[in-house]
């Protein structure tokens, strides 16, 4: 039993000894190793259920012969959406990201998770659709991702995904979109903003700007370690330019959304 853990890890231990098929367990184990406080005094019990997992992922993979997902982070974030059958999931994805899922009329066109990427002012986001089976292991990528977009077309709808989603042990942000009555534009706008981030411009000596996704509340700092972590060892001080103004800042100045940065160094 693990030193001081929170009665979600105790409510996911109950869920795991209940749990009927082998995708349920690595839900459920999942979730615990999450929860799992970190601490010395709780390594080893972590490393034994790290390695109880581990077990389960490889009999499920071989059981099936081989991963329903594989699917691997690409860009600054991952967002999965998520949605009942013929609920626009493929429609908004490919209207976002330019990817060719299969769309029909007919339900359950879509069997397994789709990718597609979204640009944003140079800022690339991977956008993920989750077949509308809810298979765990589909769901289990909602885990690691940094957001879920939950599609409804009415409230009733949307509490019925947020129920699966608690079922299966799902506590990624979620944000809510109904792309029957909302431009993809204004998804767009809502994907980015639920995500945190901003976008500041690294500016080279020739004048080049390239785009840099960070945490809303970064400073220079982080922007200069981004780069390299030279550039913060060295650091002299940084060019800015914002809203036509261009300043002179130091390491701890905090960044806006369309900053230019330009590091100068020893």
């Amino acid at each position: 039993m693990p030193v001081n853990a929170p009665a979600e890890y105790f409510a996911a231990e109950e869920k795991f000894r209940s749990a009927k098929s082998r995708e349920e367990k690595i839900a459920a184990m999942e979730e615990m190793v999450r929860l799992m406080p970190r601490h010395h005094g709780s390594e080893t019990a972590l490393a034994q259920l790290k390695q109880k997992l581990a077990k389960l992922r490889k009999e499920s993979s071989g059981k099936k012969g081989g991963s329903r997902t594989g699917i691997q982070k690409e860009g600054e974030a991952q967002v999965c959406i998520i949605g009942f059958t013929n609920s626009g999931k493929s429609t908004l994805l490919k209207a976002l990201t330019g990817a060719s899922p299969e769309i029909s009329g007919y339900p359950y066109t879509t069997t397994r998770p789709e990718i597609g990427m979204m640009d944003y002012f140079g800022v690339k986001i991977q956008l993920v659709e989750i077949p509308p089976t809810f298979h765990p292991e589909d769901m289990s990528v909602c885990r690691t991702a940094e957001l879920v977009l939950l599609l409804a077309k009415s409230e009733s709808e949307l509490k019925e995904i947020e129920d699966i989603l608690k079922k299966n042990f799902i506590r990624t942000k979620a944000v809510y979109a109904n792309p029957f009555t909302e431009p993809v534009s204004d998804t767009k706008e809502k994907i980015w903003n639920a995500l945190g981030m901003i976008i500041a411009f690294t500016r080279k000596t020739d004048g080049t700007k390239s785009p840099m996704a960070l945490p809303r509340g970064s400073d220079v700092e982080d922007f200069a370690r981004r780069i390299h972590k030279d550039f913060v060892r060295n650091f002299r001080f940084a060019r800015l330019w914002r809203r036509g103004m261009v300043k002179q800042v130091g390491l701890s100045y905090v960044l806006e959304h369309g900053d230019v940065v330009e590091i100068h160094a020893k």
